[in-house]
């Protein structure tokens, strides 16, 4: 889901709680017509139009022509389809194009009779602004026992606002909103025809990751990754408003094993134990590809995150922020503790302006996924080059990174690293999955070697 300006992390959380039969009509921001669901206060108001829907090679697009839903009746060719309707109609193929064609992913779950009978995927233009961009809903009536479809896929439509307008959706354009949020919230039907009921960060950090991959120039999810650099304490896997900007996440694996690796993590969710465990998706997916674990992955991601802006280990990230130190490792100095919870990091800014090596250590718990860096860059942000030692362990213990001659790097940056993220079991009250981590301590001393 893309909200307003200002995101609400629970979009894939509520859009699998929606499918649910015992979820209130009156929930849903918008209620799909059609026979067999039951009319809410917020489906449409007035019959749709009398050519809606208007449908291409894979999508139908409903409207009215009446009332706050309905969207500009400018018809240029006159063939009773406003040009709104059209515009969407080709975003929509092209975002196939991109996500079906190009980047392979599985075709969307039919819904049969549903939106008409065209057995497409559907798409309803309303007035949803300004709270929200666009969402993709599941259908209701498919989940089994306990809430969840037997087979975890499910299938589902989309509600996009019908015109985008500046007065609503202040400080964007509105051909740009509606190609990105195309490209967002079509992903998350996707997502549901391989696991349905998978982690909410794992939807919403895929889904922003697809708007890059499907419009490269317009770059919307830069405004997340401003947010996500001063999230540090924040688990990678929360289910909370950082999930957007953990497009980054994804951006880094797409970098090192190519884009395919995203879709793969996908499509294993539903066979990952446990079920829809996004980090156990993430698993499978890189040891498939490459003699690496998430673990030590997302050590690796860390690492390179210090010094981002030169470009390493990312695509694009020379147009990212800086990401903030928390704080200085003094040399020398008796080891200091921090507490990091799962997927998290800490940087720490070293001095070491003289010596023929500088050295970091570090104490972790035992049994903690554990990972430390020392990342020294040579020149400017965006133009120098980085040295990097990574240690990483599965069980934690004590670690050692080492860089020679500090004196030639304008930067050093020590990186202590929870890279744990084992689970057990799912806490209903807190939906989310129960980490063993949280507030591990981490001993870290560094000393200059003369």
């Amino acid at each position: 889901m893309r909200s307003g300006r200002l995101a609400i992390a629970v979009a894939a959380l509520v859009a699998v709680l929606l499918a649910t039969a015992s979820l209130a009509a009156a929930a849903r921001p918008f209620e799909r017509p059609g026979e067999g669901i039951v009319p809410s206060r917020n489906s449409y108001t007035v019959p749709e139009a009398p050519k809606s829907p208007a449908c291409g090679a894979h999508f139908c697009v409903h409207w009215v022509d009446q009332g706050l839903d309905a969207p500009r009746p400018k018809d240029t060719n006159g063939d009773g389809i406003p040009d709104y309707v059209e515009r969407v109609l080709a975003v929509a193929e092209h975002v196939h194009q991109i996500e079906n064609g190009k980047l392979g992913w599985r075709e969307p779950l039919s819904d049969g009779t549903l939106g008409g009978g065209h057995g497409k995927t559907d798409v309803y233009l309303a007035e949803i602004g300004p709270q929200l961009f666009g969402y993709a809903a599941p259908d209701r009536g498919q989940a089994g026992q306990g809430g969840r479809s037997s087979s975890r896929r499910l299938h589902g439509y989309l509600v996009l606002d019908n015109d985008y307008e500046p007065f609503e959706f202040p400080h964007t354009t509105q051909g740009r909103d509606l190609k990105v949020t195309f490209a967002h919230e079509y992903n998350h039907i996707l997502q549901f025809a391989y696991d349905a009921y998978a982690d909410p960060w794992f939807a919403e950090s895929t889904a922003v990751w697809m708007e890059d991959q499907v419009y490269n120039g317009i770059d919307d999810y830069l405004r997340y990754v401003r947010s996500w650099v001063k999230l540090w304490e924040t688990p990678l896997t929360a289910n909370s408003i950082k999930e957007y900007g953990t497009a980054v996440w994804n951006a880094w694996l797409a970098h090192h094993y190519g884009r395919s690796l995203i879709r793969e993590a996908w499509a294993g969710a539903a066979r990952a134990r446990p079920a829809g465990f996004a980090v156990a998706a993430y698993e499978r997916a890189i040891r498939a590809a490459g003699p690496s674990t998430f673990g030590h992955d997302f050590t690796r991601f860390a690492a390179d995150v210090a010094e981002w802006r030169t470009g390493i280990g990312f695509r694009e990230s020379y147009l990212y922020p800086d990401a903030p130190r928390q704080g200085s490792l003094t040399l020398g100095a008796p080891a200091v503790t921090r507490h990091l919870n799962h997927t998290t990091f800490s940087l720490l800014g070293v001095h070491a302006p003289s010596g023929t090596a500088v050295e970091v250590h570090l104490t972790a718990p035992a049994g903690v996924g554990t990972g430390l860096a020392l990342v020294g860059r040579v020149g400017s942000e965006r133009h120098g080059r980085t040295v990097k030692s990574v240690a990483y362990s599965r069980t934690g213990g004590t670690l050692t990174a080492r860089l020679a001659d500090p004196a030639r790097f304008q930067r050093i940056t020590a990186v202590v690293v929870n890279a744990d993220a084992t689970a057990v079991g799912y806490s209903a009250r807190r939906l989310d999955w129960r980490y063993l981590t949280e507030e591990a301590p981490f001993r870290v001393s560094g000393r200059v070697v003369r």
